[in-house]
């Protein structure tokens, strides 16, 4: 390929300035309208693909940002022969990405003269390869049925089969229901024996996706899927210029997510459930069957040595249980060798009897598979030594804690204490463009305490508002006679959050999301609504997939859901089919969770305060971001109402006010809520019918 002009680099930006301005080459667009905010953001972007700089880009709702960055990030990736990677962190913003934006980019180019050269681009969508089925495993698989399966298995996989002649992509998530993960398992890409050279023929759908990433334009992938490959090894080569690919771009929408994900992909998970799964994978006592067993291989002896490490992995977290979790779902490990190693000792037996298999083994094929094993097996033991001697590592945390369905399980867990030195690393230190951009980065408008959390000191930082009128079409409401939370359980009084839920919700036309930070005060709420609202659709967090909760909200119209943790963030639900928004409690994390007790001790040991510095900041962006749902587009009108008094009883509490986008605020009482709050419903013409006032 040529080199790209030098001139037309340096030009790059005007080019997109010309793109986004009043009358510019994206008017061809049908509905689009033109945005100064989206017309900044994109030539930020067009310097900081055509400079190779990190910038930070805060977007409030409504500035257009992925349009900003993916014109200029497709023009330079068609024109200057490189990569663009976008990362999400929600499957919506990427179906958003592929369903809406792409096509449009690709019509305005074509119909463009000074942009026609680009309508051509190629995009892809990068998924594990644990998504994708492998037809050379499935065709194993059906060989040896008989031999790894029963009856009910044995069905599931001609299911498989049956899907895998018409199936285009090969993606586990086409398949409904879902597969059987046992099965599933085995035939899957997510195995050394598919590569390149034995699904050659051109049917494996991983193999297909790979070749079809390696030559796209714009690749599109979630956060979680690119930091699992960094902390992996699998990003560009070590002085090359780019992140995941060699020459890439890279932008990470939805970024204020980014820190989170980042250190639980660059830390450990071990679970009980996940080794037994595998171990019995090898071999499956209740079964009599599994990996071992292929070809008349195991003995007695050897299928003995399975059951034994099975035996002793549930002693092992057993013995976690009791020592640690009787009462307590979560535990800090704070001194190594805090119980014994035999299980990882028999774990590393196991993986020489499995090395001794593949050595022995009568292909091939079998012998990649086994050691596939041996490396998952080893990789236990490596991980849950370093666990239980925490690793000499300072820089690390480790914990033990509950997990699974009704807190059965048990899981060990270890995370990087400051997530910014790796992301300085594996990001900011490539020589590529690192684009971070989300509507919520800034603490009252300042990303000092983002940049620093992420470790992108020596990048740019911009902050567009929202083109919305939230005055015209937002009012906000502060509680001022909210109970105090109880000291000792930190719950909310729940009698009080309940019975003001029922009275805004029967005062508004539309659906209300209501924003809790624990489980238990969830349910309280529910039950107390759907006793005394029963002709209303109440839909809780727990019950059903969040995908399926979304889609019922949403088909309802006037729905109340009830969510924690991940309903703060990605739900766009535009018109009245969300019309109001209450947050039961201001969103701190957790104080008494390992991780943030162990982030607090360092902040406090290097002089810092780590309530201003670490807690503060962090709740302010998911408060940012809950309130953030209300208004979804121009037109959207609604209230967002605060049952925290701490918002105006505590001196932090300006930080959050100062968050909500609208000046229109009033503090409230209960007893107000039928006049102050019913006059402000009635003036955005969101009273219920039956209740509007007579001309």
């Amino acid at each position: 390929m040529p080199e790209p002009d030098l001139q037309e680099i340096f030009f790059f930006p005007e080019l997109c300035d010309k793109i986004f301005c009043k009358d510019g080459y994206a008017s061809i667009l049908p509905n689009f309208e033109h945005r100064p905010e989206q017309q900044k953001m994109a030539y930020c972007c067009a310097q900081a693909f055509s400079s190779d700089m990190p910038i930070l880009f805060e977007a409030g709702t409504g500035v257009g940002k992925s349009l900003a960055y993916l014109v200029p990030g497709i023009i330079s990736a068609v024109r200057f022969n490189r990569q663009l990677i976008v990362a999400t962190n929600t499957i919506a913003l990427q179906e958003q990405i592929v369903e809406k934006d792409l096509p449009r980019i690709k019509m305005m180019f074509s119909n463009c003269e000074a942009l026609n050269d680009c309508a051509d681009f190629k995009y892809s969508i990068l998924v594990g390869r644990a998504n994708y089925l492998c037809p050379n495993r499935l065709r194993r698989a059906l060989a040896e049925k008989k031999e790894l399966f029963d009856t009910e298995e044995s069905r599931e996989l001609d299911r498989i089969a049956e899907w895998a002649i018409y199936t285009k992509t090969g993606l586990v998530s086409e398949l409904n229901p879902p597969p059987n993960p046992e099965v599933w398992d085995w035939v899957n890409a997510d195995s050394s024996t598919c590569t390149s050279k034995s699904c050659a023929d051109g049917s494996c759908f991983y193999q297909n996706a790979r070749r079809k990433a390696s030559s796209a334009d714009i690749v599109i992938l979630n956060h979680s899927l690119l930091f699992t490959l960094l902390s992996a090894g699998l990003g560009a080569e070590s002085g090359s210029r780019g992140v995941l690919f060699p020459n890439d771009m890279l932008v990470l929408d939805e970024a204020h997510l980014v820190p989170n994900v980042a250190s639980d992909a660059f830390g450990e998970l071990l679970s009980n459930t996940a080794i037994i799964r595998e171990l019995k994978r090898i071999y499956d006592p209740k079964k009599r069957r599994g990996l071992i067993t292929r070809d008349g291989m195991a003995e007695h002896y050897d299928r003995q040595m399975v059951i034994d490490t099975i035996a002793m992995c549930e002693e092992f977290f057993a013995k976690i249980k009791k020592e640690f979790l009787i009462t307590r779902e979560t535990v800090r490990l704070s001194v190594p060798n805090w119980i014994d190693d035999e299980f990882p000792r028999k774990l590393e037996a196991l993986a020489s009897l499995l090395e001794a298999f593949a050595m022995n083994a009568k292909t091939d094929k079998l012998a990649a598979e086994i050691r596939d094993y041996k490396r998952i097996i080893v990789g236990y033991k490596n991980t849950l030594e370093d666990c239980i001697f925490l690793g000499n590592n300072e820089d690390y945390v480790y914990w033990v804690e509950r997990t699974g369905k009704e807190n059965r399980g048990v899981a060990i867990r270890s995370a990087p204490l400051k997530i910014a030195p790796i992301l300085r690393r594996e990001l900011f230190s490539k020589n590529t463009s690192v684009i971070m951009t989300s509507a919520t980065l800034a603490l009252s408008n300042d990303m000092e305490s983002f940049v620093s959390k992420v470790g992108a000191e020596d990048a740019e930082t911009f902050i567009c508002d929202s083109p919305f009128n939230y005055n015209a079409n937002m009012r906000a409401f502060i509680a001022t006679d909210a109970p105090d939370i109880e000291k000792e359980s930190r719950r909310l009084d729940s009698d009080y959050i309940s019975r003001v839920c029922k009275k805004l919700c029967e005062s508004i036309r539309g659906g209300t999301l209501i924003l809790f930070t624990s489980f238990a005060d969830l349910n309280k709420t529910a039950d107390y609504l759907e006793e005394n609202l029963p002709k209303r659709k109440i839909i809780v967090q727990g019950r059903l997939s969040k995908s399926q909760a979304m889609r019922e909200f949403s088909e309802n119209g006037s729905a109340i859901l009830l969510g924690t943790d991940t309903f703060w963030t990605g739900i766009d639900m535009p018109g009245e089919k969300l019309s109001q928004v209450i947050v039961a409690r201001l969103p701190f994390e957790n104080p008494s969770h390992p991780l943030a007790q162990a982030r607090a001790d360092r902040v406090l040991a290097e002089g810092g305060k780590p309530f201003q510095e670490i807690t503060i900041p962090s709740a302010v962006i998911k408060f940012r971001q809950g309130i953030g749902r209300l208004i979804r587009s121009k037109t959207d009108k609604g209230i967002v109402v605060v049952l925290d008094s701490r918002i105006v009883s505590k001196a932090y509490g300006k930080n959050f006010v100062d968050a909500i986008p609208t000046s229109r605020t009033e503090r409230f009482s209960e007893d107000e809520i039928d006049s102050l709050i019913a006059d402000s419903i009635e003036e955005l013409g969101l009273a219920p019918k039956k209740n509007r006032k007579l001309d």
